[in-house]
């Protein structure tokens, strides 16, 4: 494939938002260094879905749809990370046969429906339990952060 955005590595200082839920979604991000957490707002709460780390992958859930971020993402840790774009997915997509893709599609939706039914129904992640919850001071700073950044793009909640 032609020169992309795979070959360049972003730097996020520990606190940056890396983006934001309802935001549109045009990019996934491999994690090379460092450490994103995956939040959910509810109602003026905070709820930690995630730690996600090296070599793992975040915004990945609205790649094969047209639907918004689902959740927030915040460097937790100076990180550095390799944003894909969905467009480059969808031509790489084009060269596999039509189920490939409608397999894809299919895990996706079905992981994204997993998550917010756990969610609906107050299902506690491992990560809570695992004592990564937030402080009060930690839940504000985030809030403030991630108001601040959906200011500046100007997204709107629901």
């Amino acid at each position: 494939m032609a020169a992309s955005q795979f070959d360049k590595p972003i730097d996020f200082k520990k606190g940056t938002v890396i983006f934001a839920e309802g935001e549109d979604s045009n990019f996934l991000y491999l994690i090379k260094s460092g450490e994103v957490r995956i939040f959910k707002k509810n109602q003026e709460k905070l709820i930690p879905i995630t730690v996600v780390r090296d070599q793992e992958f975040i915004g990945e859930l609205s790649m094969f749809s047209d639907e918004k971020r689902s959740a927030t993402a915040v460097a937790t840790q100076d990180s550095t990370l390799v944003m894909v774009k969905k467009n480059d997915i969808r031509k790489v997509l084009k060269t596999c046969p039509e189920w490939v893709t409608n397999i894809m599609v299919t895990i996706s939706d079905r992981l994204r429906n997993s998550v917010d039914m756990l969610r609906e129904h107050k299902i506690v992640d491992d990560v809570i339990d695992m004592g990564n919850e937030l402080t009060p001071k930690e839940e504000k700073d985030y809030l403030k952060k991630i108001s601040d950044y959906m200011t500046r793009k100007g997204i709107t909640t629901k």
